[in-house]
């Protein structure tokens, strides 16, 4: 299988170090895993193979939801907590080196929506991301494709 980071590339850039191995890490992985998957011959999933460059995307996007968006969603959440608890007073939550303040807010509720946008347009739903293993991952791209709407968009 052709290695196709460019989105994830996309979809990281200017992360730290810290975030985008283990992300880069479970990516390369997974790619080798859906390889040898579509490899065997009673393959399930050898059907979407001809769908390849949207499964890398689908991967892409998944794993950066599980290692990134998730959590930047969990520190928005917090930080609108705490900012509610406080008062009238903004509040700066320091996590590590980096400060959450209002602009920085506002830039994660950005980075949310974008992605928003792109789940709802292609009927992606947070169920999609949660698998552990790779054939359940291929399962989810078998199921999401199944919708009919995919038949008649090629625009992905």
């Amino acid at each position: 299988m052709e290695q196709n980071d460019s989105l994830l590339k996309i979809l990281t850039y200017k992360l730290p170090g810290a975030v985008t191995r283990p992300l880069f890490t479970e990516y390369n992985n997974r790619l080798r895993d859906i390889s040898n998957i579509w490899s065997w011959e009673k393959s399930a999933y050898r059907d979407l193979k001809e769908y390849e460059p949207m499964i890398v995307s689908l991967l892409a996007m998944s794993l950066f939801y599980r290692h990134v968006l998730g959590h930047l969603q969990g520190a928005n959440s917090f930080y609108k907590t705490v900012n509610q608890r406080s008062g009238e007073k903004e509040s700066r939550i320091s996590i590590g080196s980096t400060i959450l303040d209002k602009k920085a807010q506002g830039q994660l509720e950005a980075i949310r929506i974008s992605f928003k946008q792109i789940e709802d347009r292609y009927q992606i739903y947070p169920a999609f991301y949660e698998f552990s293993e790779t054939a359940q991952f291929l399962r989810n791209c078998k199921d999401l494709l199944a919708i009919p709407e995919y038949e008649k968009d090629d625009s992905f």
